[in-house]
């Protein structure tokens, strides 16, 4: 048998041979098929953080794409960081042990391999060209975060309290083990450099808990481990496709791992729906997010548990465009307006849910 050819690390080790052979070992391709690559574009331009991305245009048989989405391993001082926390290896799992099983949709994986011996990877996904992308700047109507809702119960339902989660804690961290405190840690210890130039741009209460947030890390990490399922983890906007009839799909599996779902749906809300459409629809929101899950069988969770968290995880999650922050100087002019909404955002849920009276020291 011929031995595999290594893992293409950039998108010029990549042609229609290596493609061909790995779709057969995926299981996309019968042994006596092949497919050509006709054509690469970038999508990266611009955006680059994580992953350098491309569509790729493809010729095969019927039934196979005429288009899909390459993510390859950036190569760029963030790579380390991104190893630290098991990005890569986080998303790779997620499509090769979850996405099969899941009762929700997510872009199909047509190849989703990784090198054994390093973080090099190569993932080949669905083209999600029928639906919309999220616009993080514009924000999510109502009826969108209906659907966000509706579709986060039927995941996190799925997921709750799963027998299974012990044996994926080294692929996808609970928040309150080794691996995932230590990450939250280390955001707050970034936090920490970058909140005087974000603060600038929170008023009331939630300047307290911008002021205190990295001593507070560990108090909320207790607060919302648990009950614990599979969450996204940087659940916003721009990591969502919407269909025309209201379906969501969810995109990025980078931050995948085990907390309280409610801390996804309480980053979502707060910070990618505009302030003047979310105001006076949290409480429904949870409402219906906490009916979701009671359909998809959990029933050991109440509404009073799931708002107190919601709420609690309102101010936890100012801490992820506080981290953001630290790229403002860098951004261009959308990048920057984007950044100043979210955080105007937060600040707005923080103090009209009243999150402080939750928070030790602090009420």
């Amino acid at each position: 048998m011929t031995p595999a050819r290594p893992l293409p690390t950039t998108i010029d080790g990549l042609d229609s041979s290596w493609l061909t052979a790995a779709m057969r070992r995926s299981g996309r391709l019968a042994s006596t098929e092949s497919v050509t690559l006709v054509k690469v574009e970038s999508m990266t331009a611009g955006t680059a953080f994580s992953t350098m991305m491309y569509r790729l245009i493809l010729d095969g048989p019927a039934g196979l794409p005429r288009t899909a989405i390459l993510k390859l391993p950036i190569d760029a001082p963030v790579r380390a960081l991104l190893d630290g926390i098991g990005a890569y290896r986080r998303e790779l799992s997620f499509y090769q042990e979850l996405a099969p099983a899941l009762p929700v949709r997510v872009a199909e994986p047509y190849i989703a391999e990784m090198s054994s011996e390093t973080t090099d990877f190569v993932l080949l996904l669905e083209d999600l060209t029928d639906l919309q992308p999220g616009d993080q700047l514009g924000g999510l109507t109502i009826a969108q975060a209906e659907s966000a809702v509706d579709y986060l119960a039927a995941f996190h339902g799925w997921g709750w309290e799963n027998p299974r989660l012990p044996e994926f804690a080294d692929r996808f961290p609970p928040l309150d083990g080794p691996v995932g405190s230590s990450v939250q840690q280390q955001f707050g210890q970034v936090f920490k450099a970058t909140w005087p130039g974000a603060s600038k741009y929170i008023s009331g209460d939630a300047l307290k808990v911008g002021d205190a947030l990295p001593d507070l890390v560990p108090f909320f990490i207790a607060e919302l481990a648990s009950p614990r399922t599979i969450a996204h983890g940087e659940l916003r906007a721009e990591n969502l496709f919407l269909s025309p009839d209201g379906g969501i799909v969810m995109v990025d599996f980078q931050t995948v791992g085990q907390e309280a779902g409610v801390v996804d749906l309480a980053y979502l809300i707060s910070q990618s729906v505009p302030t003047d459409v979310r105001q006076g629809h949290d409480e429904a929101l949870i409402r219906r997010y906490h009916q979701g899950l009671l359909s998809a069988g959990v029933d050991d969770y109440s509404f009073d548990l799931a708002w107190r968290q919601y709420r609690l995880a309102v101010a936890f999650n100012l801490i992820l465009p506080g981290i953001a922050f630290m790229t403002f100087d860098s951004s261009d002019d959308r990048g920057q307006r984007l950044l100043i909404e979210m955080l105007q955002r937060a600040s707005a849920a923080i103090n009209e849910l009243d999150c402080c009276a939750l928070i030790p020291d602090l009420a």
